[in-house]
């Protein structure tokens, strides 16, 4: 009893002291009270595994991601010609991740419609730079023919899928480009 009249004493001596103590003991409980309504409210512990929707059309993953209870949204589009076009090439977080249900998992979608390419202009330029420029542009099937001019190694036409084009004109990146560049052989061409 005499050791309770000695803290009740000293704290009516030292108020400043008692307001403190009661101030940090508040904090402290407020804190704990917060953080455990935070676990309650943010589902602490509470995860599902996302699904795989690569490769399924965006309305089917769409369709897939809700009955999971997640969001789905398109943050890129790409193309891919190993997936079909307008699949979902990849997502984010990955499938099979754990995660918390009503988050927004956000997908890749493959373009609906093949990439084309520009063709350049390439009259005028070198056997090794129209190569070089076309591989660099991302096209794969490129073939040299060589025919009779008086200019080595210099491009004289383009041809795409043994048709002639006009430069400027989109084609597919597998389309099949024959580019016909001088051999350097000018007695031929003046026969």
């Amino acid at each position: 009893m005499e050791t309770n009249n000695k803290i009740v004493s000293f704290f009516k001596r030292h108020p400043i002291i008692f307001n403190l103590s009661l101030i940090v003991l508040a904090l402290f409980v407020v804190c704990y009270a917060a953080l455990f309504c935070l676990d309650i409210f943010t589902e602490h512990g509470k995860t599902v595994k996302v699904p795989d929707v690569r490769n399924l059309s965006l309305s089917e993953a769409t369709s897939v991601l809700h009955s999971a209870g997640f969001n789905c949204e398109v943050t890129d589009s790409m193309y891919n010609e190993n997936y079909n076009l307008g699949a979902v090439v990849d997502q984010s977080p990955k499938a099979n991740s754990e995660v918390k249900s009503n988050r927004t998992i956000y997908v890749s979608i493959n373009y609906s419609s093949p990439r084309t390419i520009l063709l350049p202009n390439l009259a005028d330029y070198s056997e090794r730079q129209g190569v070089s420029m076309l591989q660099g542009l991302g096209f794969s099937n490129v073939e040299v023919v060589y025919v009779t001019s008086p200019y080595k190694g210099l491009i004289l036409g383009v041809s795409v899928d043994d048709r002639q084009v006009e430069p400027g004109t989109r084609v597919l990146p597998s389309a099949n480009i024959k580019l016909r560049v001088g051999d350097g052989n000018e007695e031929d061409s003046l026969l």
